[in-house]
């Protein structure tokens, strides 16, 4: 297949952005910007009274990452899963899912493989007229019609299980949860707060869901970088990668510009894309996915296990040495090749 997607930085601050179910949603990458591989939506749940979506599933598999606030997660069988700030819930596809908020003005990334779930969300929303979601007295007159929030549901991949979320309101009842049939990939949680860290390529890094978790679709890893360089002249054969930084300022280089990101921007690599990155700030604290999955295990392969703590960020000498050609084997199989030229960051 033909690529068409583009790189690209999206702020949380500029993007599309849409009030329903009196949440405020930004649209951060679209199908339309990642070849239907990807959609990330960045929202803020101003209902922390136990508001969330009633039991659907998804055709997509997804993946929800607590910024701030609180949630309870329910998926697959399981029941009250706890959902504290730095807490990723991975939700395969056709997996029954559903949530509530504990504390107003939650606010949680959502990310969708493949796209689609963000046509629906968009098709259904009116635009927010400003970046906070929507004044309460608002929130009844703008839900769905249950016809076009079902037609739409349809259209994109997600089933009504014990209701629709966005028609049904939250109810303790149509919460419950059960495992899926014959099901080889299972919900799971991490956070990165009691997870082994380890220390490569000038960063601490984690791993919240890796290739074996995710049947290969995808891994995701939390990282803490120093300033300066940490991502060296590189391109990616045939995975996609996004970083999203949660806090900190970053410069890449994507093929032939210097872009900027700050807190609350996604960059988009798409598979093709000669990139570097720099961190500007004296610290940043990002997400990074990849699909398909591997590049954890590099950084498995030439990191040490962090017995410093994330409070002090490692030099690249701290860097474990590797057999070279192994290296190079797995940089192959991933498809990662390191270009031998000047950063021009």
């Amino acid at each position: 297949m033909v690529k068409i997607a583009k790189p690209f930085v999206t702020n949380a601050d500029d993007s599309p952005a849409y009030w329903q179910i009196g949440n405020l949603w930004q649209v951060m990458a679209t199908g339309v910007q990642t070849d239907n591989a990807f959609t990330l939506l960045d929202q803020i749940v101003h209902d922390g009274g136990g508001g969330g979506p009633v039991t659907h599933t998804h055709s997509q598999d997804e993946g929800l990452y607590v910024i701030s606030g609180r949630c309870t997660f329910n998926a697959g069988g399981h029941q009250g899963l706890p959902g504290s700030p730095g807490t990723f819930v991975s939700i395969p596809g056709n997996t029954e899912h559903s949530f509530t908020v504990d504390e107003p003005d939650t606010h949680v990334l959502n990310f969708y493989l493949p796209a689609g779930f963000e046509q629906l969300l968009i098709g259904i929303s009116h635009p927010a007229k400003e970046r906070k979601p929507p004044p309460p007295e608002l929130v009844e007159e703008m839900m769905a019609p249950p016809w076009l929030a079902e037609k739409l549901a349809a259209d994109y991949g997600e089933i009504s299980v014990l209701g629709n979320p966005f028609v049904d309101k939250p109810d303790p009842a149509k919460m419950l949860t059960k495992p899926t049939p014959g099901a080889k990939l299972f919900p799971f949680t991490a956070n990165a707060s009691n997870l082994e860290k380890i220390t490569a390529m000038g960063g601490h890094w984690t791993i919240l869901a890796d290739g074996k978790q995710t049947g290969g679709c995808y891994c995701l890893l939390e990282v803490k970088f120093r300033k300066g360089i940490v991502i060296a002249p590189r391109i990616y054969k045939e995975r996609d990668e996004m970083i999203y930084v949660l806090d900190g300022s970053m410069s890449f280089l994507l093929d032939d510009r210097v872009v900027k990101a700050g807190t609350g921007s996604l960059v988009y690599i798409p598979s093709g894309t000669v990139y570097s990155g720099r961190v500007d700030s004296e610290e940043a604290h990002c997400l990074n996915l990849h699909t398909r999955s591997g590049f954890e295990e590099l950084v498995q392969f030439v990191g040490r296990p962090d017995v410093k703590g994330p409070s002090t960020l490692p030099e690249d000498s701290q860097q474990k040495s590797s057999d070279a050609a192994v290296r190079a084997r797995l940089l192959d199989t991933i498809g990662l090749q390191e270009l031998l030229v000047p950063d021009l960051l």
